[in-house]
């Protein structure tokens, strides 16, 4: 858990450069540790790099630095994606959303949230000038936010309620798959035109006048807690810690320099890694070598195949085929050796070895792999298939060093 403060800073305005700066409106807050409010405001530009001292410790860590973006300038979108693996959807659904923009998609931020096969993936485009200019803008100021989040994300959602933020002349609604900022005129049609039973105002009241205009049937319910400020209702949310969709991905992801614990221990850390790593070329050593021999036994089971059966025009897989023409089912323990020797064969040089774990009960080996991108994961997977291994990637994510992915190898297939 963060014991650190946490800067919220929220944009109400593009940033556009200009001679003496930049013209940028926004609201700020500092949050203590435990919830407490050390200080806020509203400032532009200008009054915003007179307050903050980017080289406070704290401030060095992106994760307690959280910018928060109007709704209005991101368009948020549910859409089903083909694909037979999280690679292929990832890499499709640029060609699926662009339906639903105006403008060339060339020219928008791509976000998503996690990918899972047969499901909706929820996706969120902004024009790429807006974060460019918003980044640009906060780095020149030493400000290197960990996240970008639309202020619609930060209101709860539930099946059948829209959520509603009152703040002063706008009004923020969200639903579980529709989020809008309209001017508070026109709230009542806004909320009218949604399919919902309950009406969830999380910040600021009705007046009698809209709660008279509502439909007599749709339940209402008033904010269970009051903030001095729609920001201040934010940074509550935020401490909560529900799902949330960052901004900041692809070439926008921001760099998170290691840990304080990990700088005190990294003699350690490198004195285990060098034996880990004399342990795990002994191992690759040796994988190799099973490999070799299992080349020169192929070859020789090969040639006796073939004098055994010499009207059979197509060899694959001899023991497989052997097995076959003995009437034997394939199977048998490929062992921890074997398993190496697959993974030798598939990985690269780029391919960070993470953990293995071989369990001779069920014949297979586990192991968590740091890949450059998902790309290099499909062609793993393709590798090791074109050896007729079997392999299932059981979790895939991105991460600030690459993707992090557990794959596992399973034997008893008979190769």
């Amino acid at each position: 858990m963060n014991s650190m403060p946490t800067l919220f800073i929220r944009l109400k305005s593009p940033a556009s450069r200009h001679e003496d700066g930049y013209r940028l409106q926004c609201e700020w807050l500092i949050e203590e540790s435990d919830g407490s409010v050390r200080a806020s405001g509203t400032t532009d530009y200008r009054g915003l790099s007179d307050l903050i001292d980017p080289s406070a410790d704290w401030l060095q860590n992106p994760d307690n630095l959280v910018v928060i973006v109007p709704t209005e300038h991101v368009l948020a979108v549910s859409c089903d994606v083909p694909g037979r693996s999280i690679g292929q959807i990832r890499r499709a659904l640029p060609f699926v959303v662009e339906e639903f923009v105006a403008t060339d998609i060339d020219g928008m931020h791509l976000a998503h949230a996690a990918i899972r096969r047969g499901h909706p993936t929820r996706v969120q485009l902004i024009a790429r000038s807006f974060v460019e200019d918003w980044l640009t803008c906060l780095r020149e100021l030493g400000l290197n936010p960990g996240y970008l989040v639309a202020d619609a994300e930060l209101l709860p959602t539930e099946a059948g309620t829209a959520s509603v933020l009152l703040d002063h002349q706008t009004a923020l609604i969200r639903t579980k798959d529709q989020a809008a900022s309209v001017d508070r005129e026109n709230l009542i049609l806004a909320v009218s035109a949604l399919e919902v039973e309950r009406l969830h105002f999380v910040h600021g009241t009705p007046t009698d006048l809209e709660r008279g205009q509502l439909d007599p049937e749709l339940e209402v319910q008033l904010p269970d807690e009051h903030y001095a400020a729609a920001l201040t209702y934010f940074a509550a949310s935020w401490r909560k810690g529900a799902e949330r969709l960052n901004l900041l991905q692809g070439p926008f992801t921001p760099v998170r320099p290691a840990s304080a614990s990990f700088g005190r221990w990294r003699a350690v850390a490198s004195l285990a890694g060098i034996w880990v790593l004399v342990g795990f070329i002994s191992m690759i050593a040796q994988g190799f070598w099973a490999g070799s021999r299992a080349s020169a036994l192929e070859a020789s089971s090969e040639d006796l195949y073939r004098e055994l059966f010499p009207a059979e025009q197509r060899i694959v897989n001899v023991r497989r085929q052997m097995q076959q023409k003995l009437g034997q089912s394939a199977g048998g323990s490929a062992g921890f050796t074997t398993f190496l020797g697959w993974l030798a064969q598939g990985v690269d040089r780029t391919t960070g070895v993470l953990s293995l774990t071989y369990t001779d009960a069920r014949d297979e080996l586990a192991a968590d792999l740091l890949l450059g991108n998902y790309d290099e994961l499909e062609k793993l997977k393709q590798k090791l298939a074109q050896m007729d291994v079997r392999v299932e990637i059981t979790s895939a994510e991105q991460q600030s060093g690459g993707v992090r992915a557990r794959i596992r190898l399973l034997g008893g297939q008979g190769t």
